[in-house]
């Protein structure tokens, strides 16, 4: 049983075994591989595949409000003006 799981090491063949002594390199395996068997005692053999990455959440449209103050040729706020801005905000 021992030469079948270093044979393990080389296939796509894993057994219970493996799996339960040796679990990171059976996942290992199956990342880098994309799809390994695992086989148990009674001889049924399962496939195990990483589940793909979920996809990305798609960004919000907010506009860029940066280049729209660059086309308008708008200076920049500098830090006086943007306090003196959050103050009217606050209604001080």
């Amino acid at each position: 049983m021992e030469a079948l799981s270093v044979m393990s090491q080389f296939t796509t063949d894993f057994t219970v075994r493996d799996l339960n002594r040796q679990l990171a390199k059976v996942l290992e395996a199956c990342d880098r591989m994309g799809l390994i068997r695992i086989r148990s005692r009674k001889g049924t053999t399962y496939e195990l595949r990483p589940e793909p990455p979920p996809a990305a959440a798609p960004k919000a449209g907010y506009p860029d409000f940066a280049a729209r103050r660059r086309a308008l040729k708008m200076p920049m706020m500098t830090k006086a003006q943007s306090e003196q801005l959050d103050k009217l905000i606050a209604g001080e």
